[in-house]
């Protein structure tokens, strides 16, 4: 392990420079990338004017820079007296006495980051526990390192290795290992959703006092994602990516079975949604019915006076123990694709095989439309040269899609927006922590293609209204998707089991999923500039001299 530590005093009115100063240098040392350092910078800067504020007067900073087994974190320690409800919640709300824009981009940024963030009171100290993102780039490292072994392993299965061999090793490896994780996915999908969409319909609330300008970024938010909804389903059902039912004439796990009798109505689904007990959702992983559970617990949350506090940090804090569930589970992905990628290679036929590079290429079509659907909007709604919108946002596009994270490009994008595009700081420091929160067009165009993807090969046919209250479900699973590395495959996994598809069909995309993952974090972050820049524009808060500058 290495350990960069200093102890500063608040004392001087140049403390917090000096604190930054040291947290960048410390993470260059540990060869941290500039657009991880930088959020954590800007998560430090706020955590330590709290942490000082809640101390004793003129405390000691203690701040560590640590790196273990290539997960870099910041430990910083300041007396003074507990933070009852918990560091996020009760230091950067809106309260009654104190409504103002400052504290809600506050509210945010941080809880944009929530679970990057560890808070703990111990001997007459307040801690926190900030991660620097590092593990989360090894993650995709490492799964893109067992895509290559698997492709290998697959081809020389198939091709050189004995038939006797090869079986074996599907049956009792790699069959098993898939299946445990699959199994794992159907533990964690009705407490992440249910809990996610709580806390994120509770944090909108909290932004009801931004008025006008925070409006309207929702309501652009909410637009692109419906757009990008419509664009997805035309794309699916023009292409057809997928062979009718070819999943289930290959050496599948399961059997699987359809009812065609059930009553799939508009009415019927309408009707469906309110369910007639509480833990029914939970146990059957019915989506709508959970997320109209989770919209209703979100909205009384605030009803409640005195006790709306304390269970909002209840919520919170169940919320944070199922994304610790799901980052823990997501720590076997590259595994997990591995197995995938080598039975994929191994029992499927060409056809199949042909069939998800037909999905990819939809996709990825998606992804290209709707990257045009902004520039529209800039150039209609804005009145905005979108050439230059696309030059001066492709740092941030290439930075996001190489980071496969919205959060981890989050800070780079915001001085993008402010030194490239011209928008005033107060606009992006609410805009874009909150895209990279709630805007998951990219998200929804992959669900919606490889949700139908996998219908059409496990002969699962959608009805109308099965689809349009998937849509309604995507819409929300976007807006409420937990920020956790592996969240896509447990939305997947929700809306699979929506509309009757076995959960194990993952398995078939498992191994594409983190470059489709690539281009949706590239799709959602230039969502998040557009919407910026046309806010921007309209509410008179964007330097036109700046846009246009070369």
């Amino acid at each position: 392990m290495k350990k960069i530590n200093r102890i500063v005093s608040a004392s001087g009115s140049e403390y917090m420079t000096e604190c930054i100063t040291f947290i960048g240098d410390s993470l260059k040392k540990m060869n941290v990338s500039n657009s991880l350092s930088l959020r954590a910078e800007l998560l430090s800067e706020e955590i330590i004017t709290a942490l000082v504020n809640h101390g004793v007067k003129d405390p000691e900073i203690d701040i560590s820079v640590k790196k273990r087994f290539g997960d870099v974190c910041i430990d910083i320690k300041v007396p003074g007296r507990q933070i009852d409800t918990g560091l996020i919640k009760k230091t950067w709300d809106l309260n009654a006495d104190d409504r103002n824009a400052e504290k809600a981009i506050r509210a945010i940024i941080l809880k944009a980051h929530g679970a990057n963030l560890k808070y703990e009171h111990n001997d007459g100290c307040n801690m926190v526990s900030i991660s620097a993102g590092k593990a989360e780039r090894s993650m995709l490292i490492l799964t893109l390192q067992a895509l290559v072994l698997g492709v290998i392993l697959g081809l020389v299965s198939r091709f050189i290795l004995p038939g006797w061999f090869t079986d074996g090793m599907c049956t009792y490896i790699l069959d098993p290992i898939k299946t445990m994780f699959m199994n794992a996915l159907k533990i964690i999908v009705g407490p992440v959703v249910f809990f996610s969409i709580v806390t994120c319909i509770a944090q909108f609330k909290n932004l009801s006092e931004l008025g006008r300008m925070g409006a309207k970024v929702m309501g652009m938010y909410l637009l692109t994602t419906v757009i990008a909804a419509v664009l997805s389903l035309v794309l699916s059902f023009a292409f057809q990516p997928g062979t009718w039912g070819a999943a289930l004439s290959t050496a599948m796990t399961e059997v699987v079975e359809v009812d065609t009798s059930a009553d799939t109505s508009l009415l019927t689904t309408i009707i469906n949604i309110v369910p007639d007990n509480f833990l029914k959702p939970f146990l059957e992983s019915d989506t709508l019915q959970l997320i109209f559970l989770a919209v209703v617990c979100g909205v009384a949350l605030g009803t409640l006076g005195d006790f709306s506090e304390k269970l909002s940090t209840l919520f919170e804090g169940m919320n944070e123990l199922f994304l610790s569930i799901t980052t823990m589970f997501s720590r076997f992905i590259p595994l997990a694709a591995f197995c995938s990628v080598v039975l994929m290679l191994v029992q499927l036929g060409t056809d199949t095989i042909m069939s998800i590079v037909g999905l990819c290429g939809t996709f990825l079509l998606g992804i290209g439309c709707m990257i045009l659907v902004y520039g529209v909007l800039v150039l209609l709604i804005a009145r905005l040269n979108p050439v230059t919108f696309y030059k001066k946002i492709r740092e941030g596009m290439l930075t996001s899609f190489a980071l496969s994270s919205s959060s981890a490009a989050m800070p780079g994008n915001m001085v993008i927006c402010t030194e490239k595009l011209g928008i005033s700081q107060k606009l992006v420091s609410f805009s874009i922590p909150l895209g990279a929160t709630v805007n998951m067009d990219g998200t929804t165009i992959n669900l919606i293609i490889v949700s139908l993807f996998l219908a059409r090969m496990y002969g699962v046919t959608v009805s109308g209204p099965v689809l349009a209250s998937m849509v309604l479900t995507v819409i929300m699973l976007s807006l409420g998707a937990p920020g956790v590395p592996g969240s896509g495959i447990v939305c997947l996994g929700v809306l699979l089991e929506h509309i009757g598809v076995p959960i194990e069909a993952i398995g078939l995309i498992m191994a594409i999923n983190p470059f489709m993952d690539m281009f949706a974090t590239m799709n959602n972050v230039t969502g998040d500039m557009a919407v910026t820049t046309i806010v921007g524009k309209t509410e008179g808060v964007l330097d036109r001299e700046i846009y246009d500058s070369v």
